[in-house]
């Protein structure tokens, strides 16, 4: 038994809780990364490693893989109690540590994608680690059904803490969090759920205080730990405080955050931009200084996810990833991942090449 697989025996109460006063120190990133995203099943397929080998050619060092994604079940066999009771669990990746393992002999820094608070399955099979209806017990439906997982649930968070530490011992590099987040919703947000803590803390507060915990147990097993979030929030004063996204604060006890300033995500006219999915360089690189600007001082590093797919654009090509790569070399950021949720990389290689 080696030290990280008897570290995880140890009960988490014995660690304690974090507030956002004692955080462990920020790690830093060993290299300057340069990432693709895989699904649970590219990752773990002959085609998966071969488009990993094509990629370092062009000077890839990281693979972004789902570990679970918001649809659904963990990709690998877990064994935490309550996967088995629940069978959250799928043989997607049948050897997840032999996988990463195969990577890393390749050269490739690996991050599991895990997504923590938007998820269908764990909604249905947890009724009580959910959002609740306000002035009700029962389930919040937000438009796209009842799937928000409760950012605030000790019980739903002493579980993802065994997961990370699972996915931490089978020697992934990094561990990223998506949906980390609050229900999207219009002006003011939704007003319709209630999540635990909600008399004495925003939701941009509850959702630092978890981020905070989950680090802090994940960093003892020596795993980095990151988080996703959307560009917009960085662009007013109103969405962070919507979906709870506080860039200043998440800075503070992670390791990287990843905004996703993709061009195509911002609407039609934004700022005067006719189509802004028709101005990669420009949307990325405001984008990204806008992050940098919120985060001075934190230590965090901001690796921007990259638009590889076509929505909303009018000629694409190689020559889309190609402007937002310059658009980050410019302000001297030399970190980025590419999202393509197909796996398609063949336009994005071009650009890259």
């Amino acid at each position: 038994m080696n030290f990280l697989q008897l570290l995880a025996l140890i009960p988490l109460s014995l660690f304690g809780s974090q507030t956002a006063a004692d955080s462990l120190p920020v790690a830093t990133a060993p290299e300057s990364l340069h990432g693709i995203y895989f699904t649970s099943q590219t990752v773990a397929l002959p085609s998966g490693e071969a488009l990993a080998d094509e990629f370092k050619k062009l000077g890839g060092n990281m693979i972004v893989f789902d570990i679970q994604d918001s649809n659904g079940k963990l990709a690998y066999m877990s064994n935490s109690p309550i996967s088995i009771e629940i069978d959250n669990r799928k043989n997607q990746i049948p050897d997840l540590a032999a996988t990463i393992k195969k990577y890393h002999d390749k050269g490739f820094y690996m991050t599991a994608r895990f997504v923590l608070f938007k998820n269908g399955f764990l909604a249905r099979n947890k009724p009580e680690w959910t959002l609740k209806r306000k002035g009700a017990n029962s389930t919040f439906v937000s438009r796209d059904g009842p799937i928000w997982l409760d950012s605030g649930n000790q019980d739903l968070i002493n579980y993802l803490t065994e997961i990370g530490q699972e996915i931490a011992i089978a020697g992934v590099d990094e561990i990223q969090f998506d949906y980390v987040r609050f229900p999207e919703g219009g002006k003011g947000g939704y007003i319709g759920y209630s999540y635990t803590g909600e008399n004495e803390m925003t939701r941009d507060e509850r959702l630092t205080q978890t981020v905070a915990d989950l680090a802090y147990q994940l960093h003892y097993l020596g795993v980095k730990v990151s988080v996703d979030v959307f560009g917009i929030v960085v662009w007013d004063n109103v969405s962070w405080k919507v979906i709870g996204q506080n860039i200043a604060e998440l800075g503070k006890y992670v390791d990287a955050i990843y905004p996703m300033p993709y061009p195509s995500h911002f609407g039609f006219g934004w700022g005067g931009h006719a189509n802004p999915a028709n101005e990669p360089y420009f949307f990325v690189q405001e984008t990204t200084k806008k992050f940098v600007e919120q985060t001075v001082g934190t230590g965090v590093q901001i690796r921007p996810w990259l638009q590889g797919f076509a929505m909303r654009v009018t000629n694409y090509g190689g020559w889309y990833v190609k402007e937002q790569v310059k658009a980050l070399n410019d302000i001297g950021m030399d970190g980025w991942t590419i999202w393509n949720a197909a796996n398609n990389y063949g336009v994005s290689f071009a650009g890259l090449k």
